[in-house]
């Protein structure tokens, strides 16, 4: 007996070693990110595996000025309705249940804890086995559901143990990514700052790696758009124009704000021919746009165009940023001058 007692004690302490040894694997891959949606994802993934489940999502504040918590867009396995908004008012009885008690919760467990169930529609309609509230400091910074296990069983509490450890982790990362988002992302267009793209520009000029290309592009007659229906409008413009480039994007590019109406684009491992695709897209894109001006007693419809220029690294010719940006920059002024709405290409 007191043989099997400790092999059960053997079995036990080594599961703690092989648990705590994750933990610290887990924690550096958290921290050593500061991109914010790929910590999200990150952290989604991780719990998923720990889990076993194959439903898994993240409530978390879309914004620095958000007074609520909503789905993250890449969550996986449920079957959410896009048309509705799952979200959590920051100021609602059950946040107020995660800050002072955080720990993992089933949805019966929620139901004996908080009164007021309409603060729990959100979580009444995904139908998740386990929610988990990730904590930092005393604030909340979102909340992980989970749907149901591969394995047809309850958690046991070593795992909901687990779980919420990785979940003080992953508030800690997703504290410290957001306020690296914040630092570095203008908060209006959500593209990158200037000091950001000089950056990444600066790593990317070696000749031993695949050449950056930029695009270089310009608002076609923003100004007299700004005179003609104010700054509020022209707002407006910039907002969707940036929209258009992060969402033309893959995830190792980068979009920035260089100016009041001006943005460039870096592309990694791209080509010159690739990146005129990629250009022509957005040209495009930009194109189509309508917006609707009903201020003054006016109902008109405004469209947009820009215009864009392209260079791409090189060595012989681009000894620092500023460089690749001139050719580039060139390349734009070509541009505007053979009549706007096109694309330029730097010698």
């Amino acid at each position: 007996m007191n043989s099997l007692n400790s092999s059960d004690n053997i079995q036990k302490f080594e599961a703690r070693i092989n648990d705590l040894e994750s933990l610290i694997e887990i924690s550096k891959s958290l921290s050593s990110n500061l991109h914010y949606s790929s910590v999200l994802d990150s952290i989604l993934l991780t719990c998923m595996g720990r889990a076993r489940v194959l439903k898994a999502g993240l409530f978390i504040k879309p914004d620095i000025n958000s007074h609520e918590f909503t789905l993250y867009r890449n969550y996986e396995g449920f079957d959410a309705d896009r048309k509705i908004k799952y979200s959590i008012t920051e100021d609602s009885e059950l946040i107020d249940t995660f800050k002072k008690n955080p720990q993992c919760y089933t949805m019966p467990e929620l139901l004996g804890a908080v009164e007021n169930i309409v603060d729990l529609k959100a979580f009444t309609i995904l139908e998740p086995t386990l929610m988990i509230p990730l904590i930092n400091r005393a604030d909340l910074q979102g909340v992980i559901v989970l749907g149901e296990r591969i394995i047809n069983e309850p958690f046991e509490e070593d795992e909901k143990d687990f779980l919420i450890n990785v979940a003080g982790m992953a508030a800690i990362a997703i504290d410290n990514s957001f306020l690296f988002e914040v630092s570095t992302t203008d908060m209006m267009t959500k593209l990158k700052l200037k000091h950001v793209l000089y950056q990444t520009m600066k790593q990317n000029f070696n000749p031993e790696l695949p050449p950056i290309s930029i695009l270089m592009m310009d608002i076609d007659h923003f100004k007299n758009l700004n005179d003609t229906y104010g700054h509020a409008f022209g707002d407006i413009v910039l907002i969707k124009v940036a929209s258009i480039l992060i969402n033309s994007l893959r995830l190792e590019d980068l979009a920035s704000r260089y100016g009041g109406e001006e943005f460039v684009i870096v592309l990694k491992k791209m080509t010159v021919d690739d990146a005129q695709l990629v250009a022509e897209r957005i040209r495009q894109r930009i194109e189509s746009l309508e917006f609707k001006y009903t201020e003054k007693g006016k109902n008109e419809i405004v469209k947009t165009t820009i215009s864009i220029g392209i260079a791409r690294y090189n060595s012989g010719l681009d000894s620092v940023p500023e460089d690749l940006i001139k050719r580039a920059d060139a390349a734009l002024y070509e541009a505007k001058e053979s009549g706007r709405n096109r694309i330029g290409i730097a010698k």
